[in-house]
């Protein structure tokens, strides 16, 4: 009795453990998707063209922004200017779309960055600030100031990137979340000692009307 009633408790324990685990996997499962999704304005090229969406941050975070839309038939190396207002709950600031980047492919894919400041910062931290988009829920707006004639009226998609990918760390921030892209792996290995923890259940609850039988 005393040995079944020691197996019992350590039972409890591991099935704790288990249950403990498979929270830590769901929060940092949800917590990943939310950190590295991209998120996307569709937004007309036009003067007065305006687009919003809520933005959700568990840590303070930069601006990394692309505008893609497609291509010019008649010129496709040409990049026609596009000024465009970013305002955040933080501040706004005036941006414009960079040259092209990457191959050539069916979309146009350009870097959005300040106009205030030029060169690979410009390019790559958008604002310049660790503070741009707030921690917590807030929101994103972008207004189309100017636009050239040759893009004038086309419908585009600006590109809210994330702060987390799988291939880079864009924020060493938000490194304690890159082990949850792998959840999936996570869920399968911890399926297997919750299959044991069950087996193990069942056999001990069928072996207590035995020991209950016994004279």
């Amino acid at each position: 009795m005393k040995g079944t009633r020691v197996l019992r408790i350590t039972l409890w324990v591991f099935w704790g453990l288990w249950a403990a685990a498979c929270v830590v996997l769901t929060v940092g499962a949800v917590a990943n998707h939310l950190a590295s999704r991209t998120q996307t304005l569709p937004l007309v090229l036009s003067p007065g063209a305006s687009a919003e969406i809520a933005v959700y941050r568990f840590i303070d975070d930069r601006l990394r922004l692309r505008l893609r839309y497609a291509p010019n038939a008649a010129d496709p190396a040409l990049d026609p200017d596009v000024l465009m207002r970013v305002e955040t709950p933080n501040e706004h600031t005036d941006f414009r779309a960079s040259v092209r980047s990457g191959p050539p492919a069916t979309e146009v894919v350009r870097r959005v960055e300040t106009v205030e400041t030029a060169g690979f910062t410009a390019a790559y931290f958008g604002y310049g600030r660790g503070d741009a988009l707030p921690r917590g829920r807030s929101w994103l707006r972008v207004t189309v100031l100017a636009v050239e004639p040759a893009l004038a009226g086309r419908p585009a998609t600006v590109e809210l990137q994330p702060p987390l990918d799988l291939l880079k760390l864009t924020d060493l921030d938000y490194i304690w979340l890159w082990p949850f892209f792998f959840w999936k792996l996570a869920a399968l290995l911890l399926l297997v000692p919750g299959i044991a923890l069950v087996i193990f259940t069942i056999a001990l609850r069928r072996q207590r009307p035995r020991v209950a039988q016994a004279p």
